[in-house]
């Protein structure tokens, strides 16, 4: 194993770590919209972890990253099986882990050519957002009456608000190579 896949794992396992003690709050949130909403916040932090990963990456070392953001949905899948399902919220499915590793992809997917065009991680973040909800617009209102589907909106743009100052703290972390706990959760990042 080259030296960037290990710190890869490490990135991705942290990465992971930090939704598993931040998981969204349910909320007046259905079925549909908390899992669209757990897989964004999985996305926004996988985002963070390549980011991080390719800013202090070398030029050869580049391609190895990127390979790796291909296993990002089964990590996903993996982590929100073993760890989270007995924690999910509404009754559990067994689809439920693959829906939220699809979930998660969708937004590294979207943040991978941006981080090539040397933007900022906040503006990548907040573009990768923009673009989530408009393809998600469905899963969100879904199982909302008609009248409720702006609250529907309002209740995942609050979400991810959260989810986006857990990730820019998550990838200060990052930078000053500090480990995830749960501690830092509970006592408020």
């Amino acid at each position: 194993m080259r030296p960037i896949e290990f710190r890869a794992d490490i990135e991705y396992l942290q990465a992971l770590r930090c939704v598993e003690y931040r998981m969204p709050r349910v909320g007046r949130f259905q079925r549909q919209g908390y899992a669209a909403a757990l897989g964004l916040r999985y996305g926004l932090v996988g985002i963070a972890a390549t980011y991080h990963l390719l800013s202090t990456a070398c030029d050869e070392d580049e391609s190895c990253v990127l390979n790796a953001t291909r296993s990002w949905a089964r990590l996903v899948e993996d982590h929100v099986r073993y760890e989270l399902l007995d924690r999910f919220p509404f009754p559990n499915d067994p689809s439920v882990p693959i829906v939220i590793g699809q979930y998660a992809e969708r937004p590294l997917r979207l943040a991978l050519p941006m981080l090539h065009r040397l933007n900022t991680l906040e503006n990548c973040l907040k573009e990768v957002c923009d673009f989530y909800i408009a393809e998600n617009i469905v899963a969100i209102r879904m199982n909302w009456p008609w009248y409720r589907r702006r609250a529907a909106k309002q209740e995942f743009i609050r979400c991810m608000n959260d989810s986006l100052s857990f990730t820019l703290h998550f990838f200060e972390r990052r930078q000053y190579d500090l480990q995830e706990v749960p501690e830092i959760a509970l006592l408020g990042e």
